[in-house]
């Protein structure tokens, strides 16, 4: 009978662990999944903000005649449409919050997510994906547009 509880408890610990590895609980009260979709997007996210903000702080400007630039415009505007076409699925977004935040090294916060988040999903990314790829130049309108924004989100950022 001490076998059988005991192998009984030891099946149970294990379970009660596994079910708790699966998933991290975010200062929103979200359950997110370190690896789901929306997390992995949302580190997208926050990584390029933070690449841009380094060139920004490097250069004092965001160069659009640099690659490394372009594709990292490209994969903020593709994050973007990630989010913006969920912005009402509370699960999918607190989860796209928490991977910003690790994505951005907290420049992004839980205080200032939202702000930027809406900043950058109300922008027109225009061509950037194809000047990206080699399909061509930006559209003057649509650079200014996308700079002007950025340096918004950036000063969010602090010093």
């Amino acid at each position: 009978m001490k076998v059988k509880f005991s192998l009984l408890a030891i099946v149970i610990a294990g379970f009660m662990v596994a079910t708790s590895c699966g998933s991290n609980l975010g200062k929103s009260g979200v359950v997110t999944a370190a690896n789901s979709p929306a997390y992995m997007t949302g580190q997208s996210f926050g990584g390029s903000l933070l690449g841009l903000y380094s060139q920004y702080k490097q250069t004092g400007k965001i160069d659009f005649n640099n690659a490394n630039t372009l594709l990292q415009v490209m994969q903020l505007a593709t994050s973007c449409n990630a989010v913006k076409s969920n912005l009402k699925n509370t699960n999918f977004y607190g989860s796209f919050v928490q991977g910003a935040i690790l994505g951005s090294q907290q420049r992004i916060t839980q205080s200032n997510a939202g702000g930027i988040i809406s900043a950058l999903t109300g922008l027109n990314f225009g061509n950037v994906a194809q000047a990206a790829t080699g399909g061509g130049a930006i559209n003057p309108n649509t650079a200014t547009a996308v700079a002007s924004t950025l340096t918004s989100v950036f000063n969010a950022f602090g010093k």
